[in-house]
C-alpha cells in the first residue's frame, strides 16, 4: 500500500541529506553527497524473494572534466536539452534542471530547475524524482519548502529502490517532519536503505548510510514499541521494488 504522507511547520535546523543537484567530482561527505555531474546515481535494487541478492548499480558515470563558465555554450546546451526534454527525453530534463539549479542558465528563459526535475520525474528518471524532493525539503530551485511534496517525490524513486531517496524519506520521519498513516514507515525505510547500502560497502554513498553517524534508525526504534519494531523489519525483510 502506498504511503500517505503529510507536513508539519517547517523546522530550519538543517538536517544532512543526500543531495544530486549541486555536484563537484569528489565532493563528498559522509553526510551530504554532491553528485550533479552524474548522469545518473544507480544503487541496489532489492529483489527479496528471489534468490537474486540485488541489482548491484555502480557509481559508474563519469563526470566530465570541469570547464570555463561559457554562457553562450551554455544557452545552446540548455536550448538542446529544453528541445529534447520536450520531446520526452527524462534525461535531458535532468541535466536541464541541473543548469538552472547552479545558475549557469537563466530561470527567465528557461523555467525553473525544480520544473524541469518534476518533468524529468514523470519520464521515469529516479535522479530527478530525488532532486525535485530536495528541492522542496530545502525550499531552493524554485520550490518553496514543502515537506509533504518532498516526502512524495523521494517515495517515488525510493519505491524503486533508489538509495539516496530511501534514506532521505527515513530522515524526514526520523526528524518528525512528515506524518504516515503508519508509524513503522520511517523504520522500514531506513531498514531497507541499509540493507541496500550492506550490498555495496566501499562506495561512498553506501558507507554513509551503513555508518548511520547522527544515529536516524536509533531514533525511529525510539519511536516505536517493540512490537512494532519487530513489525517494521518484517515488512522491510518481504519489500520489493515497484517495476
Amino acid at each position: 500500500m502506498r504511503e500517505r504522507v503529510g507536513s508539519e511547520a517547517t523546522k530550519r535546523t538543517r538536517v544532512p541529506v543526500i543531495d544530486l543537484t549541486r555536484v563537484e567530482k569528489s565532493c563528498v561527505s559522509a553526510n551530504n553527497i554532491n553528485l550533479e555531474n552524474f548522469k545518473k546515481l544507480s544503487v541496489p535494487a532489492l529483489l527479496q524473494r528471489g534468490a537474486v541478492a540485488a541489482l548491484l548499480a555502480m557509481l559508474s558515470a563519469q563526470t566530465p572534466a570541469a570547464t570555463p563558465h561559457d554562457p553562450k555554450l551554455d544557452d545552446k546546451t540548455a536550448a538542446e536539452l529544453r528541445q529534447q526534454a520536450d520531446k520526452g527525453n527524462a534525461i535531458a530534463a535532468l541535466h536541464l534542471g541541473n543548469l538552472l539549479a547552479r545558475d549557469r542558465v537563466p530561470a527567465a528563459k528557461y523555467g525553473k530547475a525544480v520544473d524541469w526535475y518534476k518533468k524529468g520525474c514523470a519520464l521515469g528518471d529516479l535522479s530527478a524524482c530525488h532532486n525535485a524532493g530536495v528541492s522542496y525539503e530545502r525550499g531552493r530551485n524554485g520550490a518553496k519548502p514543502d515537506h509533504t511534496e518532498a516526502a512524495n517525490y523521494y517515495l517515488k524513486s525510493a519505491e524503486r529502490a533508489f538509495l539516496p531517496s530511501l534514506l532521505n524519506l527515513a530522515i524526514l520521519h526520523a526528524d518528525g517532519r512528515v506524518n504516515s498513516l503508519d508509524n513503522r514507515d520511517g523504520l522500514k525505510w531506513m531498514l531497507i536503505a541499509q540493507k541496500a547500502a550492506a550490498q555495496c560497502p566501499d562506495k561512498p554513498v553506501c558507507k554513509s548510510v551503513l555508518e548511520d553517524k547522527r544515529g536516524y534508525r536509533a531514533r525511529l526504534e525510539a519511536q516505536l514499541s517493540a512490537d512494532e519494531r519487530r513489525e517494521a523489519r518484517q515488512l522491510a525483510d518481504h519489500w520489493q521494488p515497484v517495476r
